[in-house]
């Protein structure tokens, strides 16, 4: 028999917490959201029908659903304002349920009520609507700290499963692989994309072959230095290097990207970014 489903959340840099466990009384029974798509069009003159210009994922709901056991008026009072307290609170939520413990939301709570089940009864079954703004589902740890065999990897997320997966490299031609639902990209949809480069030699280049997308560093560069394309945006040791770049940036397509590098002479590269899933 299956346990009672659990709904963990996170704010900020607390401890993340399961509900029952931080609110007497409270079973959280499950949650449901779907993609919200949001399609543009433009009407032609003269022409029948419309032609689609952009489509778009746009904010989603998550409906989270939740049972309140209490011994009186008092004690459901006290637990009502716990849960006030734990999820309105005009800031970003990250959470997760048991059903998939490696994907996680970014939600903020809108407006709930909380009442008994009818008058004088001990209970009460809610639902608190949550704001997505993304509309997608992150992977709970980035690329670079998965590895096959680890807690943060669940059914579903898409994983290769006959080769190792590895977002660290040292040559100058290598394949960076993205299980999301979806295209990685920094510039048009402001993904979360870092890539931590260090090399030796005049200047880089990273190519990523399978979508023509390119970052060129034009500097010369020693082994000790630390440059990070966070985005679209470049640091060296930490400060502000875009200046030294042809303002590029690197995309990957879903599956396998081919990614080559010129210009260096050693390079050390790691690939840091969620997966991201729709729905």
């Amino acid at each position: 028999m299956l346990g009672k489903p659990k709904l963990y959340v996170k704010l900020g840099n607390d401890p993340e917490v399961e509900v029952s466990n931080v609110i007497n009384g409270l079973q959280f029974l499950g949650d449901s959201t779907s993609p919200n798509v949001l399609n543009t069009y433009r009407q032609n003159t003269g022409v029948d029908g419309q032609t689609l210009i952009a489509s778009n994922f746009d904010k989603s709901t998550v409906n989270a659903n939740f049972y309140l056991r209490y011994k009186s008026y008092y004690d459901f009072m006290l637990a009502k304002h716990e849960v006030y307290r734990l999820f309105s609170n005009r800031r970003s939520l990250r959470i997760r349920t048991d059903a998939e413990p490696a994907l996680v939301k970014y939600v903020v709570a809108t407006p709930f009520a909380i009442t008994p089940t009818e008058d004088f009864a001990n209970d009460s079954k809610f639902t608190i609507p949550f704001d997505n703004p993304s509309g997608y589902k992150y992977s709970l740890a980035r690329s670079d700290e998965i590895s096959t065999d680890n807690e943060a990897v669940q059914m579903g997320m898409y994983l290769p499963t006959n080769k190792d997966l590895s977002y660290h490299f040292t040559g100058t031609s290598f394949q960076v692989f993205n299980p999301s639902d979806i295209a990685i990209q920094p510039y048009e949809q402001r993904h979360d994309l870092r890539i931590t480069i260090k090399f030796s030699g005049s200047s880089l280049t990273l190519t990523n072959t399978t979508n023509g997308t390119s970052w060129s560093y034009k500097n010369a560069a020693a082994k000790s230095d630390v440059i990070i394309l966070d985005g679209i945006n470049t640091t060296l040791n930490g400060a502000a290097a875009s200046v030294n770049t042809d303002y590029g940036n690197i995309a990957l397509n879903t599956g396998w990207n081919s990614i080559s590098v010129t210009g260096a002479t050693e390079v050390d590269i790691t690939f840091s970014f969620p997966f991201i899933y729709i729905g």
